[in-house]
């Protein structure tokens, strides 16, 4: 994959990757850190890309372990408020501001990762397994209580 094709699928996924960091992070701020770091990561071991059709799952994947490596890294230093704080940034995306992406967001993390990489970003059970490191069983577990939290908090709305 050469420089110039890296960087147009990256700018293709831009949004896609910003909707997996934000729900695993919360921050708009650490979302931006994250996704940098991952697409660091990722040009450097592009060579060790064996299947370019996979390069969005793979991508995911390492944006996702970013993530998480952020968490660790700033454990003790987010308050809560900020963390918990809706994200002011209005590029005009309604999916942000809707009231179904903010009980999304508002669930517990082992719902919301899967909820947003399934349906949201539109991955399978299988892809979104794989980039969670766990079987297409499990996530299959939180989606069905994930929408069934959702639709408890919604009610006849959702």
């Amino acid at each position: 994959m050469t420089k110039e094709q890296f960087t147009t699928k990256i700018l293709a996924l831009e949004k896609s990757m910003y909707h997996t960091a934000i729900a695993i992070l919360q921050n708009d701020d650490d979302c931006a850190d994250a996704m940098q770091n991952a697409v660091m990561t990722a040009y450097k071991n592009l060579p060790g890309l064996r299947k370019p059709e996979f390069f969005n799952t793979w991508l995911t994947r390492i944006l996702i372990n970013e993530c998480y490596k952020l968490i660790r890294s700033r454990k003790n230093t987010v308050e809560y408020e900020e963390r918990f704080e809706p994200s002011t940034d209005t590029d005009g995306d309604a999916l942000e501001s809707s009231e179904l992406f903010g009980e999304i967001m508002q669930l517990s993390e082992n719902y919301r990762v899967p909820i947003v990489l399934h349906y949201i970003e539109g991955y399978s059970v299988k892809e979104t397994a794989a980039m969670l490191g766990t079987t297409q069983a499990a996530v299959k577990q939180r989606l069905l209580r994930a929408r069934k939290i959702l639709k408890e908090r919604f009610g006849e709305r959702l």
